[in-house]
């Protein structure tokens, strides 16, 4: 699991380096492997729906990996977290930007 964890030096991640983060989070929460879920991507049109509790555990997981809050409550209706991509740019507006990319509170 690579994701954003090797982008130390950056402020915020980009879009590419959230989403693969997201994608390695959701992959522990279905105990899947990665490959499988970015094929479901891949036949899907380049996106793939989660329900709200997936969604709300793949938070958990980067919020614990980054030691920082990348949600607020009103961020997990599930309404608004249908899919890989709408939970990757929530992520990504939500992350504070003067704070660097670093994994477990590295900094």
């Amino acid at each position: 699991m690579n994701g954003i964890r090797n982008a130390s030096a950056q402020l915020r991640p980009d879009h590419e380096e959230l989403s693969r983060a997201v994608i390695e989070a959701l992959a522990e929460v279905r105990a899947a492997p990665i490959g499988e879920l970015l094929d479901e991507m891949n036949a899907a049109g380049g996106d793939l729906e989660i329900d709200s509790r997936e969604a709300e555990a793949v938070i958990a997981i980067l919020e614990h990996r980054y030691s920082r809050q990348l949600a607020n409550v009103e961020d997990l209706e599930p309404e608004c977290l249908p899919s890989v991509s709408s939970l990757t740019e929530l992520i990504r507006r939500r992350w504070p930007a003067d704070q660097r990319v670093a994994a477990n509170g590295e900094e």
